[in-house]
């Protein structure tokens, strides 16, 4: 029923706001304002405080049994053999002394086939059906599932959740690429319009999942309306170190600098992440979110192209946000508590200069940063930083300066590869660092990203370096990313004075943190306006408010936790007026969204 796969063709080791006030702080350079004009002069921006929300938490979603107030108990359960995790501890250490990249490999992926005999039915009140089902994979320090053919009728619900764990627990999330929140450790899926037809689920930690599938009343009750094909066996945890032997009994080597340690990299280090991509494996490498020149918060997201290449690698990536000691060499977090978003879409790739740039879809947490960065040459000597997840362990700080790069060619060959190579004086990096930046320590602003080098803690003095694909050439490609994200085609509507009207039938559009959307609808007289909005909860919480003039107080609001808000408004005069609709995150920083209007 198994089966295991090795590495695929990359080396590397594998782990499977509301309108609250937005803060610029922190150093001098950071509150510069964006670069602007042509040329060589645009090259440039710096960092920039992420937001901080006012909002209030919304309520978790129950699932389908604790809705019908049924207790489960002990249900079915597909069972997949123990792995010898020591055996794949000895084929990391093997790929990590023959290997030219710095990628983790943390988990591996294990063929599986979920029917509708492995779980059991009950029988609910006004004829819904409930079935439930459990697999485990023995010994697993945490499973993600991929869910295939999904196709859920109307009225349909599923729940996935790590039953009876004492993790954290975070948040029920609905359809699309679903969210981990501070509140549950469930996944909930509905029919939307905003459903996939195949996904990864987020990590539940622990060997055992549980699925439940509500089935409405009316609807056959005999198969699946989803195939469970595949999962990622975890089997590192670099904190808990769960996975002990002999042959890796410790994370990140002795000479690693605990960031926290290092004040004036605070902010910087709030942009950086750690990501697990599946490939047939899970893959654990690093990276940051890049800010763009218009300073909106787009999410992008900059790594290493031999971390992931493809939109299926983007779709199924799970970030660690925060992943880092509260204080200088204290205990750190396990990564298991940390937030994580869920998702991404690959914006741009290319191994010349080894880099891939997302943009996150899942919802953010509060309080990130975006790293500036430079286009420009960076001349050698300068001192530079590095901010990384050695061995998919907890943020450190490296500190080095840009050498000549004739070593790196030396190293792994020219290819026909753009590089940048750094000379350690204090910390290196290690597998689980790939596409980490490297950032100028004066201007504290990215040139480069993690591609290979023989760096360790034990390394001789001749092999204390490291090779970065060279944003320089990246940004060539990236360029018009950078000057700002994108938008819809129904801009500048961000107030209620430039108001779009709108009118019966469906659009498309996007709203951002830093730019709500406004509308209006003419209503005649004695008619009533529905304003509906379908969306991905998970990839930002949206809302939606009804007002009867610009500047009036908001006759109906919507603001849920679902997927769609919606709002009416009757017009009980005798001519036809307008009304005007307010679109708003209350989470993240940029979402997508329909909007609809029917009048009757």
């Amino acid at each position: 029923m198994d089966r295991f796969f090795g590495r695929g063709g990359r080396a590397g080791l594998a782990l499977a706001v509301g309108l609250g006030s937005l803060l610029v702080s922190g150093p001098s350079w950071a509150a510069r304002p964006p670069a602007s004009g042509t040329g060589d002069d645009a090259a440039e921006t710096f960092g920039l405080q992420g937001p901080t929300a006012t909002k209030a938490v919304k309520p978790a979603l129950p699932t389908p049994s604790e809705k019908a107030g049924l207790s489960l108990g002990t249900v079915p359960a597909l069972r997949l053999e123990a792995l010898d995790r020591d055996k794949l501890l000895q084929e990391d250490a093997v790929a990590g002394r023959m290997g030219r990249v710095k990628g983790l490999r943390y988990g591996v992926g294990r063929n599986l086939q979920v029917t509708v005999a492995d779980g059991n039915w009950y029988d609910l009140t006004g004829g819904a059906r409930l079935w439930a089902g459990e697999i485990v994979s023995t010994d697993a320090l945490g499973i993600r599932l991929h869910l295939n053919d999904v196709r859920l009728p109307a009225g349909a619900e599923l729940a996935i959740y790590a039953p009876g764990g004492s993790d954290p627990v975070r948040g029920i999330v609905k359809s699309g690429s679903p969210l981990d929140d501070p509140d549950r450790d469930v996944e909930l899926y509905e029919a939307s319009a905003y459903a996939k037809s195949q996904f990864w689920t987020g990590s539940f930690f622990g060997d055992r999942v549980r699925i439940e599938y509500l089935a409405p009343a009316g609807v056959a009750a005999d198969a699946l309306p989803f195939a469970v094909d595949r999962l990622q066996h975890l089997y590192l945890d670099p904190v808990d170190r769960l996975a002990k032997s002999l042959i890796n009994p410790k994370a990140a080597g002795s000479c690693e600098n605990d960031v926290t340690c290092y004040p004036e990299w605070r902010d910087v280090s709030h942009a950086v992440s750690g990501i697990g991509v599946i490939g047939d494996d899970s893959i654990f490498c690093s990276g940051q979110l890049l800010n763009s020149q218009a300073q909106d918060f787009t999410p992008y997201w900059l790594t290493a192209n031999h971390c992931l290449e493809t939109q299926g690698e983007a779709e199924s990536s799970e970030f660690y946000w925060f992943y880092q000691t509260a204080q200088c060499n204290g205990n750190p977090p396990s990564i298991r508590s940390v937030p994580r978003s869920r998702g991404a879409s690959l914006l741009s790739t290319n191994p010349i200069s080894d880099y891939t740039l997302l943009m996150v879809t899942g919802a953010l947490p509060d309080g990130l940063y975006w790293a500036g960065w430079t286009g420009k040459a960076v001349p050698d000597g300068t001192d530079a930083t590095a901010i990384h997840h050695p061995a998919g362990d907890y943020k450190r700080i490296s500190f080095g300066t840009k050498a000549n790069n004739a070593a790196c060619y030396d190293y792994r060959g020219t290819d026909g590869l753009k590089l940048v190579r750094i000379a350690w004086s204090d910390g290196v990096t290690e597998p689980g660092s790939s596409g980490s930046g490297i950032f100028r320590s004066d201007t504290q602003q990215l040139f480069g990203q993690l591609f290979f080098g023989p760096s360790s803690c034990s390394a001789s003095a001749a092999d204390r370096f490291d090779c970065y694909g060279e944003f320089l050439t990246t940004y060539s490609r990236i360029k018009n990313l950078l000057k700002g994200g994108s938008d819809d085609k129904l801009e500048q509507n961000d107030t209620c004075a430039k108001a779009r009207v709108l009118k019966a039938g469906n659009q498309g559009a996007i709203v951002k943190l830093t730019d709500p959307d406004w509308y209006k609808v003419s209503v005649p007289a004695h008619k009533t306006a529905d304003v509906r909005l379908g969306f991905s909860n998970a990839e930002g919480d949206i809302d939606l408010a009804a007002y009867a003039k610009c500047g009036g107080p908001a006759i109906d609001t919507s603001t849920g936790a679902h997927d769609n808000e919606s709002v009416s408004v009757t017009n009980d005069t005798s001519k036809p007026a307008f009304y005007y609709f307010r679109v708003y995150l209350d989470s993240s920083t940029r979402n997508n969204y329909n909007v609809s209007v029917s009048i009757h």
